[in-house]
């Protein structure tokens, strides 16, 4: 017998706080509520860090931003451009129904700081449909797979091959999907922030003990060394190197690409980015010309009558994937007042203002509790 995954916006409820059973338990927990802090120190000012400063300054807190760097935005979220989209799997994981609470709560973030005249659709972001292209081999258990979830067609639907681009491929589009400049983001983040945050560059923090004497809470939002500042014993996260080709743009494919071949062209650019490469061992952080190349070959072979232009630039960053792929957003074991937003993988994007709901939640005594969400709290791994 085959199942139903019933209402594909349905994961939306788990942030809704449980209601109360009586007005005595409602006084009861006011009376039990922690006081908001009055400072928090958040240590990472790229998406992930930006979005917590935000949720927490909404609060009316006040947030004390710390990065090595000398501004914003140095490391992945310094990335011309990235994608975010839901993600389908057979069984609908945990790891999808995250990808469609975050995508939700991501588009919504873009869509308030547009509100607020600090971004611009069409510019700065932009939902023009995402293609995640398919092997041939893999077409049928794909199509069977959407078949299984029975998702509305705004959501997710199948194309064949050449009914969106010249290609031998078929996929998966997402009407919705889209690409945002992540910089431009965290700019946005940060100005939406106003006089409650208080931003320090060019700030190595090494140990978070100095941070929480002066601070009523402290939230790591780092990539590479979140388990160093905030140990969790078991925990086990590794490092993974990407890098992205930027070209001139020779034709706009018109909806973002992944899948075989990772592909942005935003229409008021004269560029196209390809990516990402996914290098581990990091060895050095130097762009490459094989990996350009590799970028450049699996377009081509994808998307072989579509012309490319010549190569403009190179960047290269880091991902911090968790060992179970699932970020670790929340409180960190063991240590009160210590908080993460981290491990985002490649998906950065997708739940980077879900994790500032997620901690802001936490910091204001009111945390968003749901079974799933209980899976993406720092943890360690399995025996």
């Amino acid at each position: 017998m085959t199942s139903r995954v019933v209402g594909y916006n349905a994961a939306s409820v788990l942030l809704q706080h449980n209601p109360m059973s009586s007005s005595e338990t409602a006084s009861q927990a006011l009376f039990d509520a922690p006081q908001p802090p009055s400072t928090v120190a958040v240590i990472g000012a790229g998406i992930a860090g930006s979005s917590v400063a935000l949720a927490l300054c909404k609060q009316g807190v006040q947030v004390h931003l710390y990065d090595l760097a000398n501004g914003p935005a140095a490391g992945a979220s310094g990335n011309w451009v990235g994608a975010f989209h839901p993600h389908i799997t057979r069984g609908d994981s945990p790891l999808s129904q995250l990808t469609r609470l975050g995508f939700d709560h991501t588009l919504q973030a873009l869509k308030d700081l547009t509100a607020q005249d600090l971004l611009e659709k069409g510019t700065d972001w932009d939902t023009p449909g995402h293609l995640q292209t398919v092997p041939p081999e893999e077409a049928d258990r794909a199509r069977e797979t959407l078949q299984l979830l029975n998702f509305p067609h705004t959501l997710v639907r199948w194309v064949q091959p050449d009914e969106l681009l010249p290609t031998a491929l078929g996929g998966l589009f997402f009407p919705q999907g889209g690409w945002v400049k992540p910089a431009r983001w965290v700019e946005a983040n940060l100005q939406a922030c106003g006089e409650l945050l208080h931003t320090h560059y060019n700030t190595t923090v090494t140990d978070i003990r100095s941070l929480q004497a002066q601070h009523s809470a402290v939230v790591v939002c780092v990539a590479e060394n979140a388990l160093e500042l905030a140990p969790i014993p078991g925990a086990r996260a590794n490092t993974v190197k990407g890098q992205i080709s930027k070209l001139r743009c020779a034709a706009k494919p018109g909806v973002v690409l992944s899948g075989e071949s990772y592909a942005i062209a935003p229409a008021a650019d004269d560029w196209l980015v390809l990516g990402a490469t996914y290098e581990r061992p990091v060895l050095h952080m130097n762009p490459t010309a094989e990996a350009d190349e590799l970028n450049i070959a699996r377009f081509k072979a994808a998307f072989p009558e579509l012309p490319l232009g010549d190569l403009l630039d190179h960047r290269c960053a880091v991902r911090s994937v968790w060992h179970d792929r699932l970020p670790a957003i929340g409180p960190v074991p063991h240590m009160p007042g210590v908080y993460m937003s981290t491990g985002f993988g490649s998906r950065g994007l997708l739940w980077a203002a879900l994790g500032g709901a997620i901690v802001a939640g936490h910091c204001m005594g009111q945390p968003l509790e749901s079974k799933l969400l209980g899976k993406i709290t720092p943890r360690a791994a399995k025996a």
